[in-house]
This record gives structure tokens, C-alpha cells and sequence, in this order.
């Protein structure tokens, strides 16, 4: 005997709410996840953010494939200073999407002098422990010595010899930085907190 299997109007409502209640609940969920990655991404944008170091012109302090957490709002609460690690975007109108790393020399109203390697701020001669301990190779280069200007800072590679910096492009605006790296926190065994005091 042949039965027919009845489905009553019953049962369809009931299988298509709850369709409607795990769709709903997906849709929380989806709102949930895209909220929290908005929030990451404008914390990664503005406020904290993460680089690897390309190159060696920060060795010894930084070596290649070092990867670093960047502050993006320090500079909003304080000045920027001698020793500050930056990652800016260079003067240089065909890099200026580019971002680079150096250390900070000057700052708005010092002096500085770069003669015969030795560093002098103010007429002060200045021991850097964080350069190579090598030779330093005369060049000629576009800024050796002068007063930085108004909202602007100085800063040279920690690898003296083989660095693209202020000597070579001028003075940063403070509006080209980017942030400061206070953080090493790759590899592991070169965890490191950056600090020149």
C-alpha cells in the first residue's frame, strides 16, 4: 500500500523560523566580527602598528627582518627627542610613499656637527654606543652641520658608513613621522625595549 507523507503548514513555519533564527544569529556573529576587525584596523592605522626592518643601515641596533611594534601616538603627547627609534616617510619626492627608519640626532633649535665621525650637538660632543665601532668614511654630503628648523628633526643611521639619511636628504618634518619603534619583538631572542636614557 502506497502511504503519502503529509506535511502540515505546522512544520514548514516551524523548519523556516528556525532557518530565520540561524540566519539572524550569522548575521550577529558576521556584525560582531566585521565591528571588531573595524577597530583593529583603525588601531593599526592610527594609534599602534607593527614594521619589519629592511636592510642594515640601523645595524648594529637593528638588523634585517627585525620586526617592530610602532607607538603612532607618542608624538601626540610629547616632543620627539634625541635617541627616539622613527619610522617616517622620507623628503624625497619619488620615496615619499616609502618608510623608512632612522635614529633622531637633533630636534628643532639644536646645533649639531657631524666632523671627523664624532657627533657634537650645542657645541657638545656626544658618545654614541649604538654606532659601529668602525672607521668612519669621509663623504660629501648634502647637511653635515646647522640648526634644525622649526617642526623639523635630524637623523642618521646607526650604520654610519652605510645609511640614506638627513645627510643626504635634509631635515624630516615632524608631519612625515609616522611613529615611534619602542618595541623589537622579533626574533625572541632580541626581545628588546628601545631606550637611549
Amino acid at each position: 500500500m502506497y502511504h503519502k507523507k503529509i506535511i502540515s503548514g505546522d512544520n514548514v513555519n516551524k523548519d523556516l523560523l528556525g532557518c530565520e533564527d540561524m540566519l539572524d544569529k550569522a548575521l550577529k556573529w558576521i556584525k560582531r566580527i566585521l565591528r571588531v576587525l573595524m577597530v583593529l584596523i583603525l588601531i593599526e592605522r592610527f594609534i599602534f602598528g607593527f614594521t619589519i626592518i629592511q636592510g642594515m643601515s640601523m645595524a648594529p641596533t637593528l638588523q634585517n627582518n627585525d620586526k617592530l611594534f610602532i607607538n603612532k601616538i607618542v608624538y601626540l603627547f610629547s616632543k620627539p627627542h634625541y635617541g627616539d627609534l622613527i619610522v617616517f616617510h622620507p623628503p624625497i619626492e619619488e620615496r615619499k610613499d616609502e618608510l623608512f627608519i632612522k635614529r633622531i640626532i637633533a630636534v628643532e633649535g639644536e646645533r649639531f656637527c657631524i666632523k671627523e665621525g664624532k657627533l657634537y650637538i650645542n657645541g657638545k660632543e656626544i658618545k654614541e654606543f649604538y654606532t659601529y665601532n668602525e672607521e668612519y668614511k669621509e663623504r660629501v654630503y648634502k647637511v653635515t652641520s646647522g640648526k634644525v628648523p622649526k617642526n623639523m628633526v635630524f637623523v642618521m643611521g646607526d650604520n654610519r658608513n652605510d645609511s640614506n639619511d638627513s645627510r643626504c636628504f635634509g631635515f624630516v618634518p615632524k608631519r612625515n613621522i609616522e611613529g615611534k619603534a619602542n618595541l623589537r619583538i622579533l626574533p625572541l631572542d632580541a626581545v628588546q625595549v628601545f631606550s637611549i636614557k
